[in-house]
């Protein structure tokens, strides 16, 4: 079957505040055409002409004429016809940006163009990064993805839906999520305050604006709350707010690493210890604090440049670096997140390093652990993590009674050499 092809549709007029991070999440699309409505921003126009990346086209927006949003639509819909007949056709705001387009890339390999067009979900942010619309449980925004035909037409009104001679019929698929952020143009103004009283302020810490700015990004606006941690990096990147900070704010020195830390010395004795996904370093602190020997590995560069122990190291759990061995090597509550694809390459990494003993700490299915975080992948019971690495040839041990949350905790043994 030949390979689908998808084209992306941008509208927009004087969007300069949006359009950067709209291009940005789209920018895999086989093809951009962005339809713009009248800037008449000089320099904006000038960039976006320098772009190669983009095809522009240019319909003057009557915003008197109540049908001219589904005649400005049926102007670049007649574009794509004509251009790319061939083609998926994904229609976005030049203020939205979406979340994950190789998941659609990958979904119109399959997906039925002959009865459908498709429903995307939208989060429409309110006010600032902290909050979004609650009228509706789940919103949907109608036929933003269909296979370019013919028979498609907008009517001409102000908030058109795509119309299929055909009967084509529109479907909800949540495979992305569209963000909408027209309702949050308070925060462009709030980043330049804040990058303003950065450079020039003389009265307030750096700290203290950092919680200013922070306070109004993710402020209380009576809607429901979201998990700050569902944001694309698309939209936290542009607002000068790396991910990785919002995932370790909360994951400081607590005393359960220091029991933790107790219990793995006085079970495995381990001359050595190494910690791969060790976050800042937390349990590499504790386990250095009691005497043992101990070092960590972790990706987040953010992790490893905010480190608490002088002893963790930047490395992937699913590369092979070819380190040294360790008596007890830990992998605590980090295999949960990486994909299905790397988990057997990140297992092999762990007995590469292994002298003797790996403990492995996972939230099983079931546990409400498991659904609380957003950034977990790997969602499966028990006797499905103990086979993944049993069939590597290693023995389970039980887990002492006695280990805190034991629940989540396996522990295997290399075989020894006949």
């Amino acid at each position: 079957m030949e390979k689908q092809k998808l084209v992306t549709v941008i509208m927009g007029q004087d969007c300069e505040k949006f359009i950067g991070m709209a291009l940005e999440s789209v920018k895999d699309s086989d093809a951009i055409v962005y339809c713009d409505g009248g800037s008449t921003d000089p320099i904006f126009w000038d960039k976006m002409r320098k772009r190669k990346d983009i095809t522009l086209i240019e319909n003057e927006y009557d915003k008197e004429d109540k049908g001219m949003n589904g005649k400005q639509r049926n102007f670049y819909l007649d574009y794509v016809k004509k251009n790319f007949p061939d083609h998926w056709c994904l229609c976005i705001d030049a203020d939205e940006i979406v979340e994950d387009l190789s998941k659609i890339k990958k979904f119109i390999q399959t997906a039925n163009p002959i009865k459908y067009l498709y429903n995307i979900r939208m989060r429409h942010l309110i006010g600032d990064l902290g909050h979004e619309d609650a009228t509706q449980p789940v919103h949907f925004v109608p036929c933003r993805l269909f296979h370019i035909d013919s028979d498609l037409l907008y009517p001409e009104s102000e908030h058109p839906v795509l119309q299929s001679k055909d009967g084509k019929v529109p479907l909800n698929q949540g495979m992305t999520t569209i963000w909408h952020l027209s309702y949050i143009p308070g925060m462009f103004e709030i980043k330049k305050k804040y990058d303003n009283h950065m450079k020039k302020s003389n009265i307030h810490s750096p700290d203290y604006l950092a919680g200013w700015y922070r306070a109004h990004l993710f402020g209380q606006y009576p809607t429901a709350q979201i998990n700050i941690m569902d944001l694309p990096k698309t939209i936290l990147n542009h607002f000068g707010i790396d991910k990785d900070e919002i995932y370790f704010m909360n994951r400081g020195l607590e005393v359960k690493q220091f029991i933790d830390a107790s219990q793995w010395k006085e079970f495995f004795k381990p001359k050595t210890v190494l910690e791969f996904g060790c976050g800042t370093g937390p349990r590499v602190f504790a386990m250095n604090a009691i005497g043992l020997d101990a070092c960590g590995i972790e990706k987040s560069v953010y992790a490893v440049e905010n480190k608490l122990h002088e002893r963790v190291h930047y490395g992937d759990v699913t590369v092979n670096d070819g380190g040294v061995q360790h008596e007890l090597v830990v992998a605590y509550d980090l295999l949960e997140h990486i994909s299905y694809e790397d988990l057997n390459a990140a297992i092999d990494n762990l007995i590469n390093h292994s002298k003797k003993h790996i403990l492995v700490s996972v939230p099983f299915l079931g546990s409400p652990d498991l659904e609380f975080d957003k950034t977990h992948i790997i969602k499966e019971d028990k006797e499905w993590w103990v086979e993944q690495f049993i069939k590597k040839d290693l023995e389970m041990i039980e887990t002492p009674e006695h280990f805190q949350f034991k629940e989540q905790i396996m522990i295997f043994k290399k075989k020894e050499k006949k």
